[in-house]
Parts: C-alpha cells; structure tokens; sequence
C-alpha cells in the first residue's frame, strides 16, 4: 500500500517506490489518496516522459532561494504559506490562469490587503519566470494583480522636510537626511556598517545582498553626507552599525514615531520610501541627468527613472531647441538650393 501510517505523526504518509516518502499532510484518507494520485502522475511525467514541467513547486522554490544572494525573508514566508495549498504541484499546473486566480483569492480569504496579496503573486511571479529561465517552463501566463495604476512617485518639498526635521528625534532626523541626500533604501541604508565606510575619501560600499538590485553598490559620499556622518557617530560612538538606537541596530524607521512626526508636519500620502523619491526628484530638479541619477539611486533599468522626466523641463526645452534649430537650418538649406 502506498498509504502508510508513521509513528509520532497525525498524518496519512506516501510511499512511491524506492526514494519518494512524503506527508501528505492530512489526516482524510480520502484526501490522501488524492495527494497520492496527483503526486505518483507528476512523477511517472516526469521520470517517463522527461517532461520538465513536472517538477514541483517545492523544488522550484528551494533552487530559487538557494539561487538567490538576498536573504529573501518575506518570500519564505510567503512559500510557506503556499506549501500546503501548492507544494506538490507541477509547475505546469500553478501557471494555469484558474490556480493563480485560485491563490489570489486565498490570499483575500486570509483577511490580507490587495498590496499584500499583490506581493504573494510577486513571489510566485518570481518562482515562475526564473522556471521558465530554465527550461521547466515554455511560457509564463499573464499574473493576475490589484496594484493600482501607475502615479507619479511622491515626494515633499524643501518646505515639508524641514518641517519634517523639526518633528523626528535626533537620531531619526539624521537617517532621513541621510536618506534623501544618498537615495539609499531603507533596508540597505540601516545595514550600513562603520567598516564599508571611508570618511576621507568620502566613499560608502553597500554588499549585493543588501541591494535590491543584487549587485555591490558604490556609493560616493557628498560634504553634507559626510558631516551626517560625522554626527552619527557622536551620537552613537560605539558599535558596528550606523543607525543605532539605545546602542542596538535600527530594523526600522517607518515606525510609529516616523508616522506621527508626519502628521504633526502636516505631510499627507508619504511614508519612509517617499525619502528616496524626494531625494531623486530635487536631483532632477537642479540639474542631474536622468542618466546620472540612474547611477545615483542603483537603479537596474532606465524606465524606471522616467518617472521623474517631467521634473526636468528644462532639459527637455533644451532638447526642443536643438530640434528646431535643426529643422531651422533644413528649411534655410533648401531655399539656398532652390534659390
């Protein structure tokens, strides 16, 4: 029998041939005799027909991570949740438009939030594109998402951040200036250690699995940088970290105290991400490049510095001036050789 009881657990077991002995992780015999049916075909796909689709979620998941240089703990506690709904599943069966509906609306059934459940398909995005890299899967379907459409990133004025300042404790004002003059996130800006640093040649060095981009990050340090800095380390003079508070690392600044500093600066619509946004967007305004600022924030693609475009009308006038200057010679060029 392929259905075995195992001492100590509650739960049906399976046993396929010499090497596969898993939990179904039910207690329904039915139930278990359908995890059986469901796991012996993906196998037999698998083995006999050399049909790579067949592998499953689980292992999917833990070539992933295993691949991944970033800690990822979000993620594993996302695939944790789906690994009794999808674990033993084909990857062939997961992309299928009706599953991927199917775990959304699990996600809804738990209570979560729309950005929540968005960040669960993320993940299974993530899963699923990197199976296709290799080769488990021809194509990946369409993920279905309740992210809104696109707005303009916000960011506050030199009027609000000052206002801003004002309102956060010592050791928090520091970290949001510091925040708006490198374009840092926060996670990798509160793992900066004293040791990746160097004050005299004003340079910063931030390790790829701090970075969302996945890649060792050089940052150089402006003036004003570097008496944050200075300021820092008076503040906290021990310590291997930064950011500290009360001598232990800081985990987090969009906290309690972060948000209320905001509603008494009277600031609507931000949270701590809106730092890097405020800090890239009065970049553009004075004058850097939406190539500069690309390498400025460490972002991976183009398109994503786009979005702060419209902030640079001047640039773009530019731009206009040398297309009609341009069409300006063209037209005078053929009147001479009409003429």
């Amino acid at each position: 029998m392929p259905l075995y009881r195992r001492a100590g657990s509650p739960f049906w077991w399976v046993r396929i041939g010499r090497k596969t002995r898993r939990s179904t992780g039910t207690e329904d015999r039915a139930k278990a005799e359908e995890f059986e049916r469901v796991l012996s075909e993906r196998l037999w796909r698998r083995e006999r027909l050399g049909d790579r689709s067949a592998v499953s979620w689980n292992e999917a998941t833990q070539r992933w991570l295993k691949n991944s240089p970033k800690p990822r703990k979000r993620d594993r506690e996302l695939i944790a949740w789906l690994a009794p709904r999808i674990g033993e599943h084909a990857l062939s069966d997961v992309a299928e438009p009706d599953t991927l509906e199917e775990l959304r609306q699990d996600g809804l059934a738990e209570g979560w939030k729309h950005s929540t459940v968005d960040r669960l398909m993320g993940t299974v995005s993530s899963v699923l594109h990197a199976a296709r890299d290799w080769r488990y899967l021809d194509h990946v379907p369409p993920i279905p998402m309740y992210r809104p459409a696109g707005t303009e990133p916000r960011w506050v004025t030199p009027e609000e951040f000052q206002a801003l300042l004002v309102q956060l404790p010592p050791h928090l004002a520091l970290a949001a200036r510091f925040a708006v003059l490198t374009l840092l996130r926060m996670r990798a800006m509160l793992k900066l250690t004293w040791d990746r640093i160097d004050l005299e040649k004003r340079r910063a060095w931030i390790p790829k699995a701090h970075q969302k981009a996945a890649r060792t990050f050089g940052l150089s340090l402006s003036a004003e940088s570097v008496k944050v800095l200075r300021e820092l380390r008076k503040l906290n003079p021990t310590g291997a970290h930064v950011f500290q508070w009360n001598g232990q690392p800081i985990d987090d600044c969009n906290t309690k105290a972060f948000q209320d500093a905001l509603q008494r600066a009277h600031i609507k619509g931000a949270n701590w991400h809106t730092l890097r946004h405020t800090g890239a967007s009065w970049a553009v305004q004075n004058g850097v490049t939406l190539q500069e600022l690309m390498v400025l924030g460490d972002w991976k693609d183009y398109r994503s510095v786009l979005r702060y475009a419209h902030l640079a009308p001047s640039h773009a006038a530019s731009a206009a001036e040398k297309v009609a200057q341009w069409a300006h010679t063209t037209k005078s060029s053929k009147k001479r050789k009409t003429a």
